[in-house]
């Protein structure tokens, strides 16, 4: 499914239109910028145009500026669905869900982390859990879920998992 078949609506939005792929029951809105734009993939506007396409979808299939390809659904995609005749996806939520996709910030140059990217990147995939049915090194009982339910980030910095300063650069203060 072709990029350049989206129309854009405004400075933020492009729309997959209804009819780009055959069954599409409603539209798709893509929110990205121009800049974000030339960069989507055509496989997210193909997920959106499915999920547009889906029994009960009420209202276009959306997908936020973070898009990128999921397991049907887009990660980032949002679409709603009628109690009685829609469905009900996993790949809506997401199989990664707060898939942790965060910013760090450091006072290295690019000439002094250059030399060390390939062990740095091997270092992250070893430590960081990603893809379906990974695992962390933590384990937490049903309280203490609770609490980090609760609390949020603030919950990891009590425990040494991050600093004062992690919570002021996360949205609503972690």
């Amino acid at each position: 499914m072709a990029v350049e078949s989206l129309r854009r609506l405004d400075d933020v939005r492009v729309e997959v239109p209804k009819g780009l792929r055959p069954g599409m029951r409603e539209r798709g809105v893509i929110y990205v910028d121009r800049a974000l734009g030339a960069s989507l993939e055509a496989r997210c506007v193909q997920q959106v145009a499915n999920v547009a396409s889906l029994p009960g979808i009420v209202g276009p299939s959306m997908a936020m500026p973070d898009v990128h390809s999921g397991y049907g659904f887009p990660i980032g995609g949002v679409a709603a669905f009628d109690a009685e005749d829609g469905i009900v996806s996993p790949g809506g939520v997401g199989y990664d869900i707060n898939c942790g996709v965060r910013l760090l910030s450091s006072n290295l140059s690019r000439s002094e982390v250059a030399p060390h990217l390939k062990n740095l990147v091997a270092s992250l995939f070893s430590e960081v859990p990603a893809g379906v049915g990974s695992k962390g090194r933590l384990r937490l009982g049903t309280e203490e879920m609770k609490k980090l339910y609760v609390q949020g980030a603030r919950w990891a910095v009590q425990r040494g998992m991050g600093s004062e300063a992690d919570l002021q650069r996360t949205e609503s203060g972690g």
